[in-house]
């Protein structure tokens, strides 16, 4: 395969236009049925043996893989976003821990009774619980950022020499722009950690003793306070 079409193909599938349903032919939220039947009747056209184009093959083939991964499928069609290998293997490693804390809690009776404990539903509320931490965070900083930049500029020093208060914003412009991008980071590891618990179920759980035949987290103590991944 020519090392040219190789990355030209490796910056469109990174590249804001890329999208695997278009490529396809098909429609968003498709079936996996319906995903490997678009690309069979693409596959025959645009193969090498039936004098099709190479690069559109391999487009045609990454958008076929991509969405036959449900974490990578859960997260396009939810975020439309495309995950790093690296972002997948921070939210592996944070779901672990998780895991290990939840597990450890039900062990150790500091919990629900295990009989009836959901172990994935539980991880989730950890996860949304932090997700919305950072989402309020992100919103006050945000406006944090908005006020800083209407009172950059107003202040101007007679004289010349150190502008004290153009300094002072502009460092806490810096720190609240850093802030907004580490939360940006943070908000993405934890969709992929919600996709990830997609894969999920608990099965055989007997019903539980409290009101309405159905679970009420909150009648235990709560996994939800522990903020475990940064």
């Amino acid at each position: 395969m020519n090392a040219l079409v190789i990355s030209s193909v490796e910056q469109t599938i990174h590249s804001d236009e890329w999208d695997p349903y278009e490529i396809l032919g098909i429609r968003r939220r498709s079936t996996p049925e319906q995903i490997r039947s678009a690309y069979r009747r693409r596959a025959k056209k645009l193969h090498s043996d039936a004098g099709g184009d190479a690069r559109a093959f391999l487009l045609l083939k990454e958008a076929h893989d991509f969405l036959m991964d449900p974490v990578a499928k859960s997260l396009w069609d939810r975020r439309q976003f495309r995950a790093t290998e690296q972002e997948c293997k921070a939210a592996r490693g944070l779901l672990d821990d998780i895991c290990r804390a939840v597990i450890s809690c039900l062990a150790n009776g500091d919990g629900m009774p295990p009989e009836h404990a959901n172990i994935p539903d539980l991880m989730r509320q950890v996860v949304c619980s932090n997700l919305n931490d950072f989402a309020t965070s992100r919103t006050s900083n945000q406006n944090r950022l908005r006020r800083l930049r209407v009172m950059k500029g107003k202040t101007r020093r007679k004289g010349k020499g150190d502008n004290m208060v153009a300094r002072v914003i502009e460092n806490q412009i810096a720190e609240a722009e850093a802030t907004l991008g580490r939360l940006k980071k943070q908000i993405r590891v934890g969709d992929i950690m919600l996709a990830e618990l997609e894969s999920y179920e608990c099965e055989g759980l007997p019903e539980p003793p409290w009101s309405g035949g159905q679970a009420s987290y909150s009648t235990f103590p709560s996994f939800t306070s522990r903020t475990v991944f940064y």
